[in-house]
């Protein structure tokens, strides 16, 4: 299994991780044989690096803490959630708190899970993917500040749903280095509509609808649409102002490139406290892993492996003939990664 840049992927590899569309329809399945059209589709789509297995039989997997099912609904439920609140019609909420379930059951039925998978995203499908990333997140920081099960689940909701205001905006976020100071305006409106959406849902509570309103607020005051200070905001919020800046930095964007998880990681740590919670920032230390998998890193012993799975126990990483499993306490440990 390795994480490749598209133009180092060869007719005759094989997808390690399935293709949605943006409103969850499968484009490509896991192990679909890539052929010259295929490759050519994926480039054509925007997609700069992809999982990819050099056999079919590979066992290592690529599809997250989540299965490709819920993930596939939760895109489907984000793009009509969308849909409608640019038309002003209701959300779905019921569908929404059924998605939520799923995926609060898949992130928290192993332990030891990390957010541990390398960024995938396009241009094109990022508010879905970001969407359901910042979910993610956020539920496996809420479990390390030991949150309770309902707690977590109206984190989860806000989270999922926290860029729905983006809605009205359309697709001028896509060129954001190219903005006026009116489409900024604009783009930081986001926040207000989301809440106004959100708060008049009788199914969603006002704490889950308050993450759209402030998840873009700093401790010190700098952030918007209020510019509230830390006592002023809801652990909720700040937990989801730490995973939306966290998913951000490690995806390419129009006006950045993207951050390795670790140094995404030190440079939210280098923000606490001044615009980030630093029990928040720490929580996501543990929720994260700091060699996803499909990193190429450098081991004590000078050679190089890819990581394959990782946990909060254990790395295994992938030689060129054997697999073995290094642990936090084994005699090998990883210098640095490499790709």
């Amino acid at each position: 299994m390795r994480y490749l840049p598209l133009d180092q992927i060869c007719e005759g590899m094989f997808l390690a991780n399935t293709i949605f569309s943006n409103d969850g329809k499968i484009l490509l399945n896991k192990r679909t044989k890539l052929s010259h059209s295929y490759i050519k589709r994926l480039k054509n789509m925007e997609y700069t690096h992809l999982y990819i297995y050099n056999s079919e039989d590979e066992k290592w997997d690529c599809t997250g803490l989540i299965s490709d099912q819920i993930r596939a609904e939760a895109m489907t439920v984000l793009w009509e959630s969308l849909i409608n609140a640019v038309k002003r019609r209701p959300i779905d909420s019921k569908r929404v708190i059924f998605t939520i379930e799923g995926i609060l059951r898949d992130v928290l039925q192993k332990p030891e899970s990390l957010f541990n998978l390398i960024d995938t995203k396009t241009m094109d499908n990022y508010i879905y993917n970001h969407s359901i990333n910042v979910c993610i997140l956020s539920i496996l920081i809420g479990k390390n500040l030991e949150l309770e099960r309902e707690q977590l689940k109206e984190l989860a909701i806000g989270a999922f749903l926290h860029d729905l205001g983006t809605a009205y905006i359309g697709s001028s976020t896509k060129k954001i280095n190219e903005l006026s100071t009116q489409d900024t305006v604009q783009i930081k409106q986001h926040s207000k509509h989301g809440f106004e959406i959100l708060k008049n849902i009788s199914n969603f509570n006002f704490y889950t609808a308050n993450i759209a309103y402030q998840h873009h607020e700093r401790e010190d005051g700098s952030g918007y649409p209020m510019g509230l200070i830390g006592k002023d905001l809801h652990l909720y919020s700040k937990i989801v102002a730490v995973a939306d800046s966290f998913d951000a930095m490690i995806s390419d964007r129009v006006y950045s490139k993207a951050l390795w998880n670790e140094e995404a990681l030190v440079e939210l740590k280098k923000e606490s406290p001044l615009k980030y919670d630093p029990k928040v920032v720490d929580a996501l230390y543990q929720s994260v892993a700091v060699y996803p998998v499909g990193s190429i890193v450098l081991l004590s012993n000078g050679q190089q492996a890819v990581v394959v799975e990782v946990t909060s126990s254990k790395i295994i990483l992938q030689h060129i003939d054997d697999f073995p499993e290094v642990y936090k306490d084994s005699e090998m440990q990883i210098e640095k990664r490499l790709a």
